[in-house]
């Protein structure tokens, strides 16, 4: 049973259900102002509760004084999350107004240095000018943070900019290690919007003078934490950019420096999800879930499970599932982590629409071999509709949630053809013709040809040119996505192993090439068991394609062979039916860092089976 509110509780519910827009009301809600920030996030967030106040809201949240007040106490942000999230909701622009005036705010500082009229009604400008740029720099590194981690991703890329530019102004005629720290507190947080808004031209300029000044600082003169946030943005650009043996080494350089010393629970945890993500992509999955299951241990138990770092976390824990095969509990997962963002987002944020196209895409898999891709269809388009409203038509996120529609709607046109339903698989082929070619120019653009998205891109359109019946086409693009994969990633990789099964789907099924077949289905049955092992979910498609090329060359000794290999995966899978168990590790509950640290670089240290990519750009 619900417990009953307490006094305080009633107090607030009182007082905010009495306001309304009389100038009373309004004169009160203005003098609220001078309560203390808790206090005041909770009186604003029941007000954003009353959509005829929404409006009083905004101006109320606008004024940098007030937001500054309220973004210097970390208990306050989830509240003010929730207050953004019903103004945008009533189509308040409160995001862009905060951003005009912090820029506006910035300029004219600038402006009044220069002389000019001293009566303002912008804060500070009577206080000492280094002392006032300092106050300055802080709120806009604070407002440019919460902008970035709500979701707001160009306006805090804009925020940020302004403050970088102040930052170098004062550095300029002072050269001191204490601007060239704050110089690097703002690019560090600078990196982390441009490289999730997918900014890469800008975010590479940002790495190196984060790396130039490092170099002339120097390392050991840096904060620990400070640092371990250098390195982990750095490996988060590296992995957007799919290049995933340099954001392994930048996140364990980051692991490093977190182990060394009492750092802030946030950095800690940001640190071990990227670095459990980078493990992901190299295949290291036990060392993946030793950090993974660290980073939700102390989420949840720091923040609890309403909170939008512990959304953060399940959405990594959710990939890492995936990626070991878990598809079931990696939807849950999914689930959970969009739910949460939703009641706290709102529905109109790219967080959310990135939830929903990742909750889409582990649909997709999960439902492969049933067909039922309806939930995954409706994720999809509702991510798509978001960032139609919240990003250039071109694109690099909007692309990759067009690239999972086309994979879905691909899947629905071959079972139309199945079922003999109708004639729309021609349609619906097009479509996905025409979003898979539009994600593959812009990742071209993005990355280059070398790049692994771009390969998958090739392996998408192989496969949908196949579905379309244009043999030589597929095969050209499989044999591209092989190449491009093999030479980044290695002979053994996962991605490498799945384009070699679509590959010698194309010749088994298509092209009559049963020998070539046959050889790239035991290549691909290797990998997989060298990753996942024997009950592996993708291993039954190289099974039964085997069991069909040594049907077609009548070889029945060999097509007994696998067919009874195939009966042995079943009772497997059936036995072990949510992936692979044995890269699993436990954890207690009192865990320290400084444990898990250790126990994760001696098994760097230790021979193991998972696959390291040759590569060492």
């Amino acid at each position: 049973a619900k417990s009953p509110s307490s006094l305080y509780e009633l107090c607030l519910e009182k007082y905010v259900s009495n306001l309304s827009k009389s100038v009373v009301s309004l004169q009160k809600i203005n003098a609220l102002r001078t309560l203390p920030p808790v206090i005041l996030a909770e009186i604003y967030y029941a007000i954003s509760q009353k959509d005829d106040l929404c409006e009083t809201l905004l101006e109320e949240l606008s004024d940098l004084i007030v937001f500054a007040k309220l973004l210097r106490f970390g208990s306050a942000r989830q509240k003010l999350l929730r207050c953004f999230a019903s103004l945008v909701k009533q189509n308040l622009p409160i995001v862009s107004c905060l951003t005009k005036r912090y820029v506006d705010y910035i300029e004219y500082r600038k402006w009044y240095k220069e002389g000019g009229d001293s009566k303002s009604t912008y804060p500070e400008v009577d206080e000492d000018a280094t002392r006032g740029r300092q106050q300055d720099v802080d709120l806009g590194l604070r407002l440019g943070t919460f902008l970035s981690e709500a979701g707001w991703l160009a306006e805090s890329i804009e925020v940020l900019g302004n403050v970088l530019r102040v930052v170098r102004n004062i550095g300029r005629g002072e050269k001191n290690t204490e601007n060239l720290l704050t110089e690097l507190d703002c690019l560090q947080r600078l990196l982390f919007a441009q490289a999730n808004f997918c900014q890469f031209r800008d975010a590479d300029t940002t790495y190196r003078a984060i790396v130039m000044l490092i170099d002339l600082v120097g390392a050991d003169n840096i904060p620990k934490s400070l640092l371990a946030n250098l390195y982990l943005q750095i490996s988060v650009l590296f992995f957007a950019r799919s290049e995933y043996d340099q954001s392994y080494h930048w996140s364990i350089r980051a692991l490093t420096n977190v182990a060394q010393e009492t750092i802030p629970d946030k950095v800690v945890i940001d640190v071990l999800l990227q670095a459990a993500n980078s493990c992901v992509v190299k295949r290291h999955f036990k060392k993946a879930n030793l950090l993974i299951t660290m980073a939700l241990t102390k989420t949840r138990n720091i923040y609890g499970r309403q909170h939008q770092k512990y959304a953060d976390a399940l959405l990594d824990y959710g990939f890492y599932l995936l990626n070991v095969d878990a598809i079931t509990s990696s939807v849950e997962v999914y689930m959970e982590a969009l739910e949460i963002e939703i009641d706290i987002f709102g529905s109109m944020n790219l967080l959310v629409a990135v939830a929903h196209e990742d909750l889409a895409y582990a649909l997709y898999v999960r439902e492969y071999s049933s067909g039922k891709f309806a939930t995954a269809r409706n994720h999809v388009e509702s991510s798509i509709n978001i960032m139609k409203k919240l990003v250039p038509t071109n694109h690099l996120m909007l692309a990759s949630a067009k690239r999972v529609k086309a994979l879905i709607l691909e899947e629905v046109a071959l079972d139309s053809i199945m079922l003999h339903a109708n004639n729309d698989h021609h349609e619906l082929l097009q479509q996905s013709e025409v979003l898979h070619k539009s994600a593959l120019e812009l990742s071209l653009e993005a990355f280059g040809e070398i790049n692994v998205q771009t390969a998958k891109h090739y392996g998408n359109l192989g496969r949908l040119y196949q579905s379309m019946n244009k043999f030589e086409d597929a095969e050209k693009m499989h044999q591209r996505a092989i190449k491009i994969k093999t030479d980044l990633l290695g002979p053994f990789d996962y991605e490498v192993g799945l384009s070699l099964g679509h590959l010698a789907s194309l010749y088994n099924y298509h092209m009559k090439k049963h020998i070539d077949a046959e050889a790239l289905y035991l290549k691909s049955i290797q990998i997989s068991l060298r990753l996942f092992g024997n009950s592996y979910s993708g291993l039954e498609y190289d099974y039964r394609g085997l069991c069909h090329v040594y049907e077609s060359l009548e070889n029945t000794d060999k097509y007994l062979e696998y067919s009874r290999i195939l009966d042995t995966w079943r009772i497997l899978r059936q036995e072990n039916d949510d992936g692979n168990k044995s890269v699993f590790v436990e954890l207690r509950e009192d865990t320290t860092m400084e444990e898990v640290t250790k126990k994760f670089f001696d098994m760097c240290s230790e021979p193991s089976n998972e696959v390291i990519s040759t590569n060492t750009t």
